[in-house]
């Protein structure tokens, strides 16, 4: 049984990485048990909730939130404030993965830092509130989105494609999180991420597509699909000297817990 995280069935389907079918069609082919798409701004909020719904007997989760690339400002998010009192009192709550992706990303900077902070503490507020997950998004923000979690004292949510070494995963593994790895935890220099591989507890840990972005190897450079979520599983259990299966088992175990399937 296969799990991927963290995917983006919008940004497939529009780019035409593939049709809406042949994704959902994908599933049972190969071994997708459970799979989440991610919201990432005001205009996908929704999609991503019907989505979840018509897919629901499919093993489709979604989430609720804004990315640090993408505009929040007042009106955007008491939108997202609003769908997520909505969902959240809604008979499919139990298909809510969690608040975000949220979080800091200062590579991109597509964003003002401002708005990038004031945008992660709502959402870390809100995931608060409801008591649901926080799906975190930190790039080249290790250190300031670190400091605004640990104040929040928000311990329940998952560091989506985890970007830090073992130092950096001890960090949020001790804040409660989970570490949520995805493709290019294949690519032969992603030593940091392999050192944080090593030490992560298997009862700590995913694994995700992040698709149409970040395939792995052998297919690195085509558009990412969530069947190829395979091939990070199996670098992974061969890097951990582990049966393939059990590593399968364990992240199942993980993502049960959370959802509380």
């Amino acid at each position: 049984m296969l799990i991927d995280s963290h995917t983006h069935f919008d940004l497939m389907i529009e780019d035409k990485v593939a049709t809406e079918d042949s994704l959902i069609n994908s599933f049972s082919q190969n071994q997708i048990e459970y799979i989440v798409q991610i919201a990432i701004d005001e205009s996908n909020l929704l999609w991503s909730r019907e989505f979840a719904l018509k897919y629901k007997d499919r093993g489709v989760f979604y989430t609720l939130g804004i990315h640090p690339s993408s505009k929040a400002d007042e009106v955007a998010l008491k939108k997202l404030s609003s769908i997520v009192e909505e969902d959240a009192s809604s008979s499919h709550r139990n298909l809510i993965f969690g608040i975000g992706e949220c979080g800091l990303d200062f590579y991109r900077m597509r964003q003002s830092e401002d708005m990038q902070r004031s945008s992660f503490e709502y959402q870390i507020d809100l995931a608060l509130k409801y008591d649901l997950p926080l799906i975190v998004h930190l790039r080249d923000a290790l250190d300031e989105g670190y400091e605004i979690i640990k104040r929040k004292s928000i311990s329940k949510g998952v560091m989506h494609c985890f970007p830090g070494d073992s130092s950096w995963a001890k960090k949020f593994l001790d804040l409660g999180f989970y570490i949520s790895f995805a493709g290019n935890l294949t690519y032969k220099k992603a030593v940091e991420l392999h050192d944080a591989l090593a030490y992560v507890p298997l009862d700590r840990i995913f694994f995700e597509t992040d698709a149409p972005f970040l395939t792995p190897v052998p297919l690195r450079g085509k558009p990412n699909l969530p069947e190829y979520i395979s091939y990070t599983y199996k670098f992974a259990a061969d890097m951990r000297k582990i049966p393939l299966r059990s590593l399968e088992d364990k992240v199942a175990e993980n993502f049960s817990r959370l959802v509380s399937l």
